[in-house]
């Protein structure tokens, strides 16, 4: 956070070292002006920010510690990137309501010639945009879509920024800042969402085998490479997406269902194969597959069901920070919820060095819900330094801090790993940090953070 307030405040130090202060606030609609101009420069920063931190750039990611905390970023950024760049048009309105209504209205009717038309459009967009991404229940694909418009916004609002005079002129150095700020943004866009076919790094695998787990919610695909395999760390996931002709056929554009007395209608954007999904590997790095686990959450998860064998897949990343490996202390405890289980897999298959001494709460709603459990248990079997606990919360509630205390002893001696639904997240830290385990000692990976 403090690299991305740095990043958009050095525009807003420029400015205001290029002219004297005087000058600024000669009267009140010069001195609404000269608010504004700052809110604009970072809005456009954090603005170009944004599309950097979208694109899933690894040095990015590495920055961050982790793609999960990256997209979180990213979310709030947004958010900041919106209300500066809306705070700037309220007081370029207001500076010329001073002079006249008329004056003001004209910003918006086309009145102030087209580079002021762009701007009007790159926030009218930007909100439209904004309240389909917070408010609309989007499916996956639409909301892709969705986020993509913001790159195109993006060269609205350059435009507008760029071809503006004033505050620019004054100095030549602001003007390179912002437009090298702007160009990566722009760049970052082109990378991910215009030419990623062409430049992101993709690897070719073909299904081997799709696993129907428990009540068949659950699925575990196993993949073969067609060249280089994949190279990772127990703990990342990548973007996966299938070209099955099965799946294609019973996903269709259109589908409706009955929701009580109404339907509800889908609409759906694009084809199977453009459909980029993120799952954790479930696999061992030694393995000459790769295997991931899915849970029906959505219409892209479900129609997995037709998954045939054969079918091509394309795989990005690995991303993630999340592992065991990264940590030095080899006193752990891994904290699973739900399908928050699948990275734990990973790391518990692949598990061979000794030394480390590891309790893994595996916390599911019932007895029917722990799909791994039995090779979790066998694989404790064979590797003594790992003790698997199966915690079902219809029978003894949510997993907390004191409930650890009790089974696994003193809380400041291990480090802990965490992955589940958010709640059970900021729960279960909240309740860590509490019982005075300093954050270091604390890792998390929050799924559906996409």
């Amino acid at each position: 956070p403090l690299a991305l307030t740095a990043i958009c405040a050095a525009p807003v130090v420029l400015w205001a070292v290029a002219q004297p202060l005087s000058s600024r606030l000669a009267d009140p609609s010069t001195t609404l002006i000269s608010i504004a101009i700052p809110l604009a420069l970072g809005g456009m920063c954090a603005f170009a920010l944004n599309l950097i931190l979208g694109a899933r750039l690894r040095v990015v990611e590495w920055f961050f510690g982790g793609l999960d905390r990256m997209y979180g970023l990213h979310k709030i950024n947004g958010r900041v990137a919106f209300c500066l760049l809306l705070g700037h048009a309220l007081l370029i309105t207001a500076s010329r309501a001073v002079i006249s209504v008329e004056s003001a209205g004209a910003l918006y009717i086309g009145g102030a010639g087209w580079v002021v038309s762009f701007g009007v459009l790159a926030l009218v967009f930007m909100t439209v945009a904004i309240v389909f991404t917070l408010y609309g229940r989007l499916n996956h694909e639409w909301f892709i879509y969705v986020q993509r418009s913001f790159g195109f916004i993006f060269m609205l609002a350059s435009l507008h920024a760029f071809m503006t005079t004033g505050a620019k002129a004054s100095s030549p150095a602001l003007t390179l800042y912002l437009g090298a700020v702007s160009l990566a943004g722009l760049a970052a866009f082109a990378y991910r969402s215009l030419l990623g076919d062409v430049f992101i790094p993709r690897l070719q695998y073909n299904v081997l085998q799709v696993t129907e787990l428990g009540d068949h919610s659950v699925r575990e695909i196993t993949m073969a490479p067609e060249g280089r395999r994949l190279s990772f760390t127990p703990g990342q996931f990548v973007f996966v997406t299938f070209g099955s002709s099965a799946m294609s056929k019973e996903f269709h554009a259109v589908t409706h269902q009955p929701a009580g007395e109404s339907e509800v209608m889908t609409f759906r954007a694009g084809a199977v194969a453009n459909q980029w999904h993120p799952f954790s590997i479930t696999s061992s790095p030694s393995e000459p597959g790769l295997r991931i686990a899915v849970k029906e959450v959505g219409d892209f998860t479900s129609a997995l069901q037709w998954l045939e064998n054969g079918a091509e897949a394309r795989v990005e990343g690995p991303y993630g920070a999340f592992s065991y490996l990264r940590i030095p202390n080899k006193r752990q405890i891994w904290l699973a919820g739900g399908i928050g289980i699948t990275p734990f897999l990973s790391m518990a298959r692949g598990l061979d060095s000794p030394g480390y001494q590891i309790d893994l709460y595996y916390g599911m709603e019932h007895d029917d819900e722990g799909y791994f459990l039995h090779e979790l248990a066998g694989i404790g079997d064979r590797y003594p330094g790992l003790r698997v606990i199966p915690w079902q919360r219809d029978e003894r509630g949510f997993i907390t801090a004191e409930a650890v205390a009790r089974i696994s002893g003193p809380l400041e001696e291990p480090d802990y790993l965490i992955c589940g639904p958010p709640a059970m997240i900021d729960n279960l830290t909240g309740q860590l940090r509490a019982a005075g385990v300093p954050d270091s000692r604390i890792h998390f990976e929050k799924f559906g953070f996409v």
